[in-house]
């Protein structure tokens, strides 16, 4: 099944399979370490408008949730 990264619930694990946005947003998401084929496991996101924590590559990464919108990624689920 393919979700936003937003979408996740705490705890769940997905694999990124695209992202929307331009080249600038996926220059970004890159940075970050979150690019195609990645395993990315949602932390924590507050409730109202805080931010996405997510672990990928045994990092933490935080993130806007307009940025988690636009991550997509594919669950075993």
């Amino acid at each position: 099944m393919v979700m936003s990264l937003e979408e996740l619930a705490p705890g769940q694990t997905g694999v990124v399979v695209g992202f929307g946005g331009g080249h600038g947003m996926a220059a970004k998401l890159d940075a970050m370490g979150l690019r195609s084929g990645k395993t990315v496991r949602k932390l924590s996101a507050q409730i109202l408008a805080g931010p996405v924590t997510v672990l990928v590559d045994g990092r933490q990464v935080a993130m806007g949730r307009g940025i988690a919108r636009k991550v997509l990624v594919e669950t075993a689920g």
